[in-house]
């Protein structure tokens, strides 16, 4: 969905003002994910029609039922991308330049394509965003991590869920308060956790399109950093 493109879809709900804290930060950790997809993005409710919900959690994560959705919640507190992404980054950033990363991961480890793969992503994606200086990705952005990518994407999948009737609403706020105390030892502003999502959204894809899209969101997303 590209509806970002044109407009952030900020849900004014005035239930939100009566929301706990906690619930607060745990949806500002799914702005970007929320923004990525046209979802509203201060408010549980999606905007989006349950079976659209429905479509985008089989076409993209092959889930249709609760049991299917439940399971990769708990995938993504459990593990993520953050165990593969911990295990890389120490080789990525010692290494002089992306054909030595490959030679040392290949020789350290057995059948770690992945590895590889999202490996040069990363080290290309973070060259691309040195030239065009927008934003800015620090050494210490690398090391805080990807939880807030983990998280974000599991903000959006409670979200969805919720939609798609898998789940009950006080159930999708216990998984979106659980992100936001995932997120709080290490991410402790809005920048920070876009950051976080960035990094890891973009080591999925090897693509400078799908990279404009991201920075793009992550650049409308500024005003609400504030």
């Amino acid at each position: 969905m590209d509806v970002y493109t044109r407009t952030l879809r900020f849900n004014h709900n005035p239930l939100n003002l009566f929301l706990k804290t906690e619930r607060k930060k745990g949806l500002r950790i799914g702005y970007m994910e929320a923004a990525l997809e046209g979802f509203y993005l201060n408010s549980i409710e999606t905007g989006m029609h349950p079976q659209k919900l429905s479509d985008l959690l089989l076409e993209k994560f092959y889930c249709n039922d609760t049991e299917a959705v439940t399971g990769l919640f708990q995938f993504l507190i459990n593990e993520g991308d953050r165990v593969s992404y911990q295990i890389m980054l120490p080789y990525l950033l010692s290494a002089s330049n992306i054909h030595e990363f490959e030679e040392i991961i290949r020789k350290r480890f057995f059948g770690i394509d992945r590895f590889v793969r999202q490996g040069k992503n990363l080290y290309n994606f973070v060259k691309y965003t040195e030239e065009r200086r927008d934003p800015i990705i620090w050494i210490n952005d690398l090391e805080r991590g990807i939880v807030g990518w983990d998280m974000g994407l599991l903000v959006g999948l409670v979200r969805s869920a919720l939609g798609s009737g898998y789940i009950t609403k006080e159930e999708a706020w216990r998984y979106i308060e659980q992100a936001n105390t995932l997120c709080a030892d290490v991410l402790h502003t809005p920048e920070e956790i876009d950051k976080s999502f960035l990094i890891g959204k973009a080591m999925k894809s090897e693509k400078i399109e799908d990279w404009d899209r991201f920075l793009s969101c992550y650049s409308r997303l500024d005003k609400y950093r504030k």
